[in-house]
């Protein structure tokens, strides 16, 4: 073999190497970020059902629970936190937090609007209906925008 067949089999090699480099690398860094998308899916909808049974709890109860409207409170500001994160991850992602914004602001108000903290405190079941069922439309559509 002369010289010119050892450089261009060499530049062959190293081209083949080089793409094949490049679609590993590609293709790790999309499968890195879709995991992490779902990943952060799927710990919204573990919030969203903490948060549900924690609206369920104080609602339904007797009587009024300081105790537990500090943790909806809280549970609420995390899941607006994580709600709000989901919407820079993808264009689809903003898309679906503008499309259910109207179900957010209802599941939120329903879960702490009323007499919530108030002394003229009363059960309101109705208010957990509206918490599920709000919160079933933004999950549903959370799994189709990812």
């Amino acid at each position: 073999m002369t010289e010119a067949h050892w450089i261009g089999a060499l530049v062959s090699t190293g081209g083949a190497l080089l793409a094949a480099l490049v679609a590993l690398w590609g293709h790790h860094w999309l499968q890195n970020r879709l995991g992490r998308r779902i990943r952060n899916a799927e710990d919204v909808k573990t919030r969203l059902y903490s948060f549900l049974s924690l609206v369920a709890e104080y609602w339904m109860a007797e009587s009024r629970d300081t105790v537990l409207e500090a943790k909806v409170v809280a549970a609420k500001l995390i899941v607006l936190a994580e709600l709000n994160q989901m919407q820079h991850h993808s264009m689809r992602l903003r898309r679906w937090f503008r499309d259910t914004e109207s179900s957010r602001l209802d599941m939120l108000d329903a879960a702490t609007g009323g007499c919530f903290q108030q002394s003229a405190w009363a059960p309101d079941p109705s208010r957990v209906q509206t918490v599920t069922r709000e919160m079933g439309r933004i999950m549903r559509t959370l799994r189709e925008a990812c």
